[in-house]
C-alpha cells in the first residue's frame, strides 16, 4: 500500500481563473485565495518559514495568513485534515446465506445471445475474450420462470421488484416475455413488479406492442439521434440502417396507448465524429411526440462509444471534437440554471449533466472515516442478479461471463460474492487510500470485468481508469463549483431530487 502522506488531504482546481478546493475530508467545494492554494501542497510537510521561502512570488503577509488559516480550519472545522484513511475489503459477514440472498432488487434476464443488428460500435463484434461474440443461444422458459420464482421469493420487501428482459435483443423471443410477464404477475408480489424491456426496436410487432400496454412495460430503446446519424452505426446484418424501422415502432407504440411515452426513454450511443447539437435539435422536436401531442421532451440517457478493440478511423480527432462541443453544452447548462430555466434545456444537455449535479447535491456529508471500503459501488446479486440463458447467475448485464456468483441450481453462491470483492479490493488497494476522487469514484466490478481478458494479470484496474475517471469527476467538481456561486433559490431544484 502506498505511503500515506500527512498533508491536507483535497484537490484543488480552477474555474475560469478563480481557485476552488475539493476538500475530501468533509465533501466539500470551497472558494480558495491562491495563496490558499498554494499553501495547502506545503503545510504539514515544511514549517511557516520554510513555505514562505518556497512561495516567494508570493506576498509574504498573505502566505504567513493563508497557513493561519490551514491550521484555523483544521482545528475549527475539519477542513484540510490529513487523512490516513484505510482500506478495507467488504464486511466477511455480507456474503453469507441469508443476508447475501435477500433482499433482491432488480432481476435482469438474457433471453438470447442473438441480434439482428451488426452495430459497429458493439463490443459483441470483438474478440476481447471478457465478453462473449455473437451468439446463438437462447434461455429456455423453464429457467426463465424458474429465475423468476427464485427472484421473487427474495425480493426486497419495501420497494416494487424489477424485471429486465435483455440480450442480445430480447425481442427475438417475444413469446418468452410474455410468457414471464404473465408468472410474474401471478406471483404473491406480481402486482408490484414493474417490467423493462431493452431493445433495439427493430422487432416491435404489434402483439409485442399489446404485451407492453398491456403489464405496463417500460421500453429502452436504442436511437443514436438523427437518421443520418443513427445509420452511420447502428444496422443489420447486411449493412443497411435502422432508423426508420425505430421510428415506426415508436409511433405505432404511441398509437396504441399515448401514455406509454412515460415508459419510454431512449438511449443514445455517440461514436466519433457526432454532431452533437445535431443530435439535442433531434430529439427537442422529437417528431413522434410532437405528432401525438406529447408536450413532456423524450426521456434519454447518453452513452459514449466504448470503442476499445475495435479499429475507427480518426477515433481521438473525433474524441477531441466532441469534447469541444460538451464544454458549450456545460457552458449553457449553467446559463439555463442561472437563469432559472433549466425545465426548458434540451433534453440532450439536461440527460448529459443533471445525473452528476444530483448525484453530488446529495453526497454524504458525513466526514471520512479511518477505514473506506472501495467495494464496486454495488452488493452483487441484490442491486441486480443477471441470469443468463444457461442459469447462471452474474453481477450484472455489464461483467461478461467471468464474474460468476451463482447458478439456478445452487442459487447465489456467498463464496462466489465474496471472491470477486476480494479480487477488486485487491485491485484497487493500493490506490484508492490516497486518491482524491474516492468518495466520488464510478468504477465498478464492470470496469475490473472489462480489463480482465485472459487473466494473466489477474483482475486488474489499470491507471489509465484511474485517471479518466479523475478526469470526469473534476469537471463535476468544476460545474458543481460554479452552480454554488448562483443564488441559492436557483438551486432549489435539487432539493427536490431523488437518487435512483
Amino acid at each position: 500500500m502506498k505511503e500515506q502522506k500527512l498533508l491536507p488531504f483535497c484537490h484543488t482546481f480552477e474555474v475560469a481563473g478563480s481557485p476552488y478546493v475539493y476538500d475530501v475530508g468533509t465533501n466539500q467545494i470551497l472558494a480558495a485565495e491562491p495563496e490558499l492554494v498554494a499553501v495547502l501542497p506545503l503545510v504539514g510537510k515544511y514549517t511557516v518559514d520554510e513555505i514562505v521561502e518556497r512561495l516567494k512570488d508570493h506576498d509574504e503577509e498573505r502566505v504567513r495568513e493563508a497557513c493561519a488559516t490551514v491550521v484555523r480550519a483544521q482545528k475549527e472545522d475539519g477542513l484540510f485534515l490529513p487523512m490516513t484513511t484505510r482500506l478495507v475489503p467488504p464486511d466477511p459477514c455480507a456474503p453469507a446465506a441469508g443476508p447475501c440472498d435477500t433482499g433482491l432488487q432488480h432481476l435482469v434476464l438474457t433471453l438470447t445471445e442473438a441480434c439482428n443488428l451488426r452495430c459497429t460500435y458493439c463490443m459483441h463484434t470483438t474478440d476481447l475474450g471478457w465478453v462473449r461474440t455473437h451468439g446463438t443461444e437462447a434461455m429456455p422458459k423453464e429457467t426463465a420462470l424458474e429465475s423468476v420464482q427464485y427472484f421473487l421469493d427474495r425480493a426486497q420487501t419495501d420497494h416494487a421488484p424489477a424485471i429486465s428482459f435483455y440480450g442480445g435483443e430480447a425481442l427475438l423471443q417475444p413469446g418468452l416475455i410474455a410468457n414471464v410477464m404473465a408468472f410474474a404477475r401471478a406471483h404473491p408480489r406480481g402486482d408490484e413488479v414493474m417490467f423493462a424491456v431493452d431493445t433495439n426496436g427493430v422487432l416491435m410487432t404489434d402483439e409485442i406492442i399489446d404485451d407492453v400496454v398491456k403489464y405496463k412495460a417500460h421500453i429502452q430503446i436504442s436511437l443514436d439521434g438523427t437518421k443520418e446519424q443513427h445509420d452511420r452505426c447502428r444496422v443489420d446484418a447486411g449493412g443497411g440502417g435502422t432508423f426508420d424501422k425505430i421510428m415506426d415502432s415508436v409511433g405505432r407504440l404511441l398509437r396504441a396507448d399515448a401514455t406509454s411515452a412515460d415508459r419510454l426513454s431512449f438511449i443514445m450511443t455517440l461514436a466519433p465524429p457526432a454532431d452533437l447539437f445535431e443530435v439535442a435539435a433531434f430529439f427537442e422536436d422529437f417528431a413522434p411526440y410532437r405528432e401525438h401531442g406529447i408536450e413532456d421532451p423524450p426521456r434519454l440517457k447518453v452513452n459514449f462509444a466504448n470503442l476499445r478493440g475495435i479499429e475507427w478511423e480518426d477515433q481521438a480527432a473525433g474524441f477531441k471534437s466532441m469534447a469541444r462541443q460538451l464544454d458549450e453544452m456545460r457552458d449553457r447548462y449553467v446559463a439555463a440554471v442561472a437563469e432559472g430555466t433549466r425545465d426548458t434545456l434540451n433534453p440532450v444537455i439536461k440527460s448529459l449533466f443533471d445525473g452528476d449535479m444530483i448525484q453530488f447535491h446529495h453526497r454524504s456529508r458525513a466526514p471520512l472515516g479511518e477505514t473506506f471500503t472501495p467495494g464496486g459501488n454495488c452488493d452483487p446479486g441484490k442491486r441486480k442478479l443477471h441470469v443468463m440463458p444457461d442459469g447462471s447467475f452474474h453481477p450484472c448485464e455489464r461483467t461478461g461471463q467471468n464474474f460468476a456468483i451463482g447458478n439456478l441450481v445452487e442459487g447465489i453462491q456467498p463464496m462466489g460474492v465474496r471472491t470477486i470483492q476480494e479480487r477488486f479490493h485487491d485491485a484497487v488497494q493500493d490506490r484508492c487510500g490516497s486518491c482524491w476522487a474516492l468518495r466520488h469514484c464510478g468504477v465498478c466490478y464492470a470496469v475490473q470485468a472489462e480489463h480482465s481478458a485472459g487473466f494473466e494479470d489477474g483482475f486488474p484496474v489499470p491507471e489509465e481508469v484511474c485517471e479518466q475517471i479523475r478526469h470526469s469527476k473534476e469537471q463535476t467538481l468544476k460545474m458543481m463549483a460554479r452552480l454554488l456561486e448562483l443564488p441559492p433559490e436557483r438551486l432549489a431544484w435539487l432539493d427536490e431530487t431523488v437518487l435512483v
